[in-house]
C-alpha cells in the first residue's frame, strides 16, 4: 500500500493463516474443547432446564467419572505413540468388578478382594504390553484379543449370572461406589483424584516426560537413553489396573459383579481421549483434556435422555463425534507442520 493509503488492497489472509491465529488465540486445544463443552452446556441448558438441577448435574459427574478415570490410563497407551490403543478396557472392567465380587461372596475382606481385582487388571494389561513391545505386535491385534479374553474369563467365573452374594461385608463394598463426600458422589471424588493424578504424572514426573518424548520420536527417545520398551509396558500395566479398579468401584455401584459391565465402553472411552485432544499419533494431548471430552460425552448423552432422543441414536453420535475430532485432530497436525 501507498503511504498515502491507496493502492494495491491488502491481501486476505489464507484460511490456515486464520486458523493459526484462532488457536493462538484460544491460547491451546484444552481452551479450545472446554469452550466447546461451556457451549454444549449452554445449549443443552436452553433446551432442556432439568439440565442444570443439582441433581442431574451430579448424576451426568457421576455417569461420566467411570469414562474419565478409565481414560486417564488409555491416554497414556495413546500418547506413546507407535499406534498405541487399548481395546481391552471395557472387558478389564467387567473382570475386575467380577473377581472383586466373587471373592467378597466366599467371604474375603473387602481391601484383599480389591487388590485381587486390580491384580488381575495389571496382569492383562501386563500381558498386553510385552505382546506390543516384545512380541512386535501392533497394539490393535492384543488389546482386541483380550477384549475377548478378559471377557470370556468374566462368564467362566459367573457362569453368565451376576454376582448378587458380596458376603458380610457387601455394605461396607457397596458403600464405596454408592456413598456419598458430603454432596458428591464417590465415584466423582475418585475421578478428581485419578484424573488429578495422572495431570501430576504426566506434567511433573520424570516418567510422564518419557510418555511424551517416546509418542512425538520413538528413535529420538531411545537415543537420548529413555528405555521406549519399558515406557510403553508400564502405560498398558496402569490402564488395565485402572480399568479393573474403575470396574470395582462401577460394580459396588451397581451392587452387582456382572461379567456385561463395561462392555462397549472402550469406545467411550476412547472417543474421550481423542475428543479431548489425545493425538492417535501420540505424543500430543492432557488429561485435562480427557476430561473435558469425557464431560462432553456425558452431557451429550444426558442430553438426549432428557430430549427423549432413542437410546439407539446414542452410539450414532458418539461415533461420528469421534469421526470429526479424528478429522479435527489430522487438521492440527497439519497445521502444525506448515
Amino acid at each position: 500500500m501507498s503511504p498515502s493509503g491507496e493502492g494495491t488492497p491488502t491481501a486476505r489472509p489464507s484460511l490456515p493463516s486464520v486458523l493459526r491465529w484462532g488457536t493462538w488465540a484460544l491460547g491451546s486445544y484444552e481452551v479450545a474443547i472446554y469452550i466447546a463443552l461451556l457451549a454444549v452446556v449452554t445449549g443443552v441448558a436452553l433446551l432442556a432446564p432439568r439440565f442444570l438441577s443439582p441433581d442431574n448435574l451430579f448424576e451426568v459427574a457421576r455417569n461420566f467419572a467411570f469414562i474419565a478415570a478409565v481414560g486417564v490410563g488409555e491416554s497414556l497407551v495413546i500418547l506413546t505413540g507407535g499406534g498405541g490403543i487399548d481395546l481391552s478396557v471395557g472387558s478389564l472392567m467387567g473382570l475386575g468388578g467380577v473377581v472383586t465380587t466373587k471373592l467378597l461372596g466366599i467371604g474375603w475382606p473387602v481391601a484383599a478382594a480389591i487388590a485381587a481385582g486390580v491384580a488381575a487388571g495389571l496382569a492383562c494389561g501386563t500381558v498386553n504390553g510385552l505382546l506390543v513391545t516384545r512380541a512386535r505386535m501392533t497394539p490393535l491385534i492384543p488389546t482386541l484379543g483380550m477384549l475377548s479374553i478378559a471377557h470370556g474369563l468374566s462368564l467362566v467365573i459367573t457362569q453368565g449370572y451376576p454376582l448378587t452374594d458380596l458376603g458380610p461385608q457387601g455394605a461396607t463394598f457397596v458403600a464405596l461406589g454408592a456413598g456419598y463426600v458430603g454432596p458428591v458422589p464417590n465415584p466423582v471424588v475418585y475421578m478428581v483424584l485419578v484424573v488429578l493424578a495422572g495431570w501430576i504424572v504426566l506434567t511433573y514426573t520424570p516418567f510422564g516426560y518419557d510418555v511424551y518424548a517416546v509418542g512425538g520420536n520413538a528413535e529420538a527417545a531411545r537415543l537420548s537413553g529413555i528405555n521406549v520398551e519399558r515406557t510403553r509396558l508400564v502405560a498398558y500395566m496402569v490402564s488395565g489396573g485402572l480399568a479393573a479398579l474403575t470396574g470395582i468401584l462401577l460394580a459396588a455401584r451397581l451392587s452387582v459383579g456382572d461379567a456385561t459391565t463395561g462392555q462397549g465402553q472402550e469406545l467411550n472411552v476412547i472417543a474421550a481421549a481423542v475428543i479431548g485432544g489425545v493425538s492417535l499419533l501420540g505424543g500430543q494431548g492432557s488429561v485435562l483434556g480427557l476430561f473435558a471430552g469425557a464431560a462432553l460425552i456425558g452431557v451429550l448423552l444426558n442430553a438426549m435422555v432428557l430430549m427423549g432422543v432413542p437410546a439407539f441414536w446414542q452410539e450414532v453420535v458418539i461415533g461420528s463425534t469421534i469421526i470429526v475430532a479424528v478429522l479435527l485432530d489430522r487438521v492440527r497436525a497439519r497445521l502444525a507442520r506448515e
